[in-house]
């Protein structure tokens, strides 16, 4: 009698007595749940089971028809109400509150800000570790989603958004809007700056090794000399490892490799990189204004990264230029959890030289024991390089990623000449290796942590070996070893969508050691050495903020500790940027930096003159902490394919010594300790005409040093200083092919010239000039590539490439260094060493890629 009256009493309040409604058999609008589950119970002749707390004040609205299914309205009350109805068995359903283990289906559209749906936008469903990507309507949807679980939708360029999936239940099917990131700021100031791959954001230059253009004088994209093309980066010597980056010697520069230190990255004796660029995914590179996360170094800033995504398939190639051979392959090995990539280069110079390698080797090769004309028989060089890389990828979960990475190169000279009676040995050899492994945690849509520990190792063994009669009389060596094992705990925090924070903690254990000896049957002779290690403590802290298209601030704090110097520094970093219009920003930035390895120069040992830098070590005698502080003020302005950048800086750098700033002291070799001050102007301008482009930079450079006890304490100018440098740079692209076409001047660098030879006596001796008062003569050289991208059929998934380069196109003779100096021999002789450029240099290459 009491379910009677409940009965009636609703009826009483439905509206089912009109014309219009007489079809519904339930008409129900805001009505109590307990209520309606009785009328419910009347026309599907089913049972309800339910807690009458879980009832309490749920308010529903529905309407039945002869046709409606049961299934058809506790759907729809599920939505309304949060509450899952299960059918239990025959007549008999279950109201319950929903649990974890339940699941339900889940659909929507996603749109951006303009009301445009979003394709293959990625909407990841954390609790099942499951994707799902939108259709061309930005529609998608789901089953078996389980209930209360974080759904994440992400797409490349917009805020990602996070939703709980029992938001999904509420109504059909959500309309989801997505917000453009930050990051569309950088797309207004620049898309691209030099050429396709190659962009900046923030003064960070990135290089996309997977999609950029051709550049002069390279038919493959060598890292180091991409660098080059930037306004600020001189190369003296036109190596591709001596990058002078505003003043500062090569060995200023932190060179990153997936977060390991590298301390030799040429190949060649600098001339070519070290990197296979077809393994590397992509390059940061930074002048100035860098991130607190950096140390040790207080120049430019070189972080190589190789492909941290799971490999879909398996993918690769292979190819060869006129002095090398390389192969690259990324292997799936558990579908979507665990792939590897690796690679291999090698010379074949040691089994066939090719013009190309000629040429390469009358540039390196001169003024030592090898270009000399001797009458010795039976000379022989013997020189080869190669490099390896492997690179495991492991994603453990949706949050979790683990990344092992190795790198090893070597370049390994042997030239002998000899006659019946006596015989000469020249072996030089470089190895560089180091071993990385990571892992990646995201807490939270906001909270991300990185751990990681690597180990790296230098070495440099040079031996000149002295036969007489095949019994070894001397020999001279040359070693010069490092070895560096570090960790790192890094972290970021989304404090909302226009605050970051980073901070974190690295550790670094730095062994070097170096020696110089003479040996012979009867005694040692030690001529230099040391062996010293150090351990650094390091903390950071770096806050981000940013307002789309109008302001960028970066601040960072870096503490330094140096155990065994009992050191530490402070080092504060800021960034800031200013939009004043849509087209036209504003940037300033400011830093404190230190550094406690650096190379000096030697030639004490032989006339090869290869590889004369040898790794040291800061103390608390000869060699001090080098420290810098550096200020940049730049703007830039796009606007109708036309973009114009400048950036001024001025940096002081304390605590050199006269051999670390790689300057030969003509008055004496003792250590003198100073500084060096470097001031100048970047601009860089460029204009895009559909398939056509051209863009031109001039750089001022002024590098003073100063020197106790050296020119009166006055300062002279620097070794490698280039005042004025211009590159003007043309592509070209039609249909498959890319040419390109650049220029480079610059004025000639300082060196210190002789007034006088006095050779009277038993010792030559020099009459120096002037400490680097005169200038070498002015430089400039004209570089062409082209390549041709093609297949052998339309639908084959086999692309190649065939490339051409021509280096120094007009064959002009440059002179690069010019030096005076006696040998170190009993035969003590007046040496002028000029090193002149290279001269005109054809290259082919040719690459299969799949």
């Amino acid at each position: 009698m009491t379910r009677l009256f409940y009965v009636y009493i609703l009826l009483l309040g439905i509206s089912a007595f009109s014309q219009e409604k007489a079809s519904y058999i339930i008409d129900a609008d805001n009505v109590d749940l307990s209520a309606a589950l009785l009328l419910l119970e009347e026309q599907y002749q089913v049972k309800f089971s339910y807690l009458d707390a879980i009832l309490t004040q749920k308010k529903v609205s529905f309407r039945t028809t002869k046709d409606t299914t049961i299934e058809e309205v506790i759907g729809r009350l599920e939505k309304q109400t949060q509450l899952k109805f299960e059918i239990t068995g025959n007549n008999f359903i279950t109201v319950r509150t929903y649990s974890k283990k339940d699941t339900h289906s889940i659909c929507g559209y996603i749109f951006d800000e303009n009301n445009e749906p979003l394709e293959k936008i990625r909407v990841f469903v954390k609790a099942s570790r499951t994707n799902i990507t939108t259709d061309e309507k930005g529609y998608f949807e789901s089953t078996e989603v389980p209930f209360n679980t974080p759904v994440l939708i992400s797409a490349p360029g917009f805020r990602q958004k996070v939703i709980n999936s029992s938001e999904f239940i509420r109504q059909d099917c959500n309309t989801i809007y997505l917000i453009h990131a930050i990051e569309t700021l950088d797309e207004v100031i620049i898309q691209e700056y030099l050429t396709k791959g190659i962009t900046q954001d923030k003064r960070v230059i990135n290089i996309d090794l997977k999609d950029i253009e051709i550049l002069p004088g390279l038919t493959e994209p060598d890292i180091l000399q991409s660098i080059q093309q930037t306004p600020g980066v001189n190369s003296p010597f036109e190596t591709a490892s001596g990058i002078y980056v505003r003043g500062s010697a090569p060995n200023q520069n932190l060179v990153l490799w997936n977060g390991i230190k590298t301390y030799h990255q040429g190949h060649f004796f600098g001339m070519l990189s070290a990197f296979n660029p077809y393994v590397v995914k992509e390059v940061d590179f930074s002048k100035s204004g860098v991130s607190a996360k950096y140390g040790d170094r207080i120049s430019g800033i070189i972080d190589i990264k190789t492909e941290d995504k799971v490999a879909e398939r398996f993918s690769g190639g292979a190819g060869f230029n006129m002095i090398n051979a390389d192969a690259v392959i990324h292997t799936p090995i558990i579908k979507d959890k665990v792939s590897l990539q690796v690679s291999g280069r090698r010379s074949y110079t040691d089994v066939f030289e090719t013009f190309t390698y000629k040429q390469f080797a009358d540039r390196v090769f001169q003024n030592t024991t090898i270009a000399e004309t001797v009458e010795l028989n039976d000379a022989k060089n013997d020189f080869f390089y190669a490099d390896y890389n492997a690179n495991l990828i492991a994603k453990i979960s949706e949050a979790d990623k683990i990344e092992a990475n190795a790198i090893y190169s070597k370049n390994d000279l042997d030239f002998k000449r000899s006659d019946t009676s006596m015989s000469f040995n020249d072996n030089l050899v470089t190895e560089n290796e180091g071993y990385n492994i990571s892992w990646k945690h995201q807490w939270n849509p906001n909270l991300g942590m990185k751990a990681s520990s690597y180990f790296t190792s230098y070495l440099l063994n040079y031996e000149f070996i002295t036969r007489d009669s095949g019994n070894i009389t001397e020999t001279e060596s040359k070693k010069n070893s490092v070895k560096e094992l570090g960790a790192a705990l890094d972290f970021s925090y989304n404090i909302s969508d226009y605050q970051k924070l980073l901070g974190g903690y690295q550790y670094a254990n730095n062994k070097i050691r170096y020696a110089f000896v003479t040996t012979t049957p009867t005694y040692e002779l030690i001529l230099d050495q040391d062996n010293r290690s150090l351990n650094t403590h390091s903390i950071y802290g770096e806050y981000k903020y940013e307002i789309p298209n109008s302001f960028y601030l970066s601040a960072g704090l870096r503490f330094n500790n140096y155990s065994e110097l009992e050191k530490s520094f402070v080092e504060p970093r800021i960034f800031l940027q200013k939009n004043l219009s849509k087209f036209w920003e504003i940037n300033a930035t400011a830093e404190y930096r230190s550094q406690a390895v650096s190379q000096i120069r030697e030639s004490i040992v032989s006339d090869l003159s290869l590889e004369n830098q040898v790794w040291t070590l800061a103390n608390k005698e000869q060699f001090p902490i080098i420290t810098s502080y550096q200020f940049t003020l730049g703007s830039s302005f796009k606007k109708n394919k036309w973009y114009f950048d400048v950036d001024g800086y001025y940096k002081q750098i304390d605590d050199i010594t006269s051999l670390t700033a790689g300057f030969i002291n003509p008055i004496d070799n003792t250590y003198h300790n100073g500084e060096s001050t470097v001031y100048g102007i970047d601009v860089f301008l460029k204009k895009h005409f559909n398939n056509y482009k051209t863009w031109v930079s001039y750089s001022y450079i002024n590098t003073t040093n100063k020197f106790d006890d050296i020119n009166n304490n006055e300062s002279f100018p620097g070794n490698w200083n280039i005042e004025h440098t211009i590159k003007w740079s043309h592509f070209y692209k039609i249909n498959n092919f890319q040419f390109s076409l650049g220029w480079l001047w610059h004025t000639g660098k300082a060196f210190t010239n002789v007034d006088g030879v006095d050779e009277s006596g038993e010792l030559v001796v020099l009459d120096f000039g002037e400490i680097n008062g005169n200038n070498l003569p002015i430089y400039h050289r004209l570089d062409f590539s082209a390549i041709y991208d093609f297949k052998l059929k339309s639908t084959s998934p086999i692309n190649y490439r065939l490339g051409l380069s021509i280096l120094n196109l007009y064959d002009r003779e440059n002179l690069l260094n010019r030096e005076f100096r006696t040998t170190n021999s009993l035969d003590n002789r007046f040496i002028n060493d000029d090193i002149t450029s290279l001269g005109i240099t054809p290259n082919l290459s040719f690459r299969i890629l799949w």
